[in-house]
């Protein structure tokens, strides 16, 4: 199983404009994966900026087609 991060950028905008276009990082455990997903902008827990702030992490299952599909990755079968 691979650990990835990926970083969500201008997901919302609250507060006065200066807090504007944050980003969020989101983790997932992708079941079956432990490829470079560099390319799909997952980016693997050992090569992430220490600062990411993530602490729980999603589970991705095998079978999960919806999830896969929304993180871009493409799967052998």
């Amino acid at each position: 199983m691979g650990r990835y991060l990926k970083k969500f950028t201008r997901v919302g905008s609250m507060g006065p404009t200066e807090e504007r276009g944050f980003a969020v990082w989101a983790g997932y455990d992708i079941a079956g994966v432990d490829d470079d997903l560099s390319g799909q902008g997952l980016i693997r827990i050992e090569d992430a900026p220490a600062n990411h702030g993530v602490t729980v992490f999603a589970r991705v299952e095998p079978d999960d087609d919806a999830m896969y599909e929304k993180l871009g990755i493409q799967r052998r079968r």
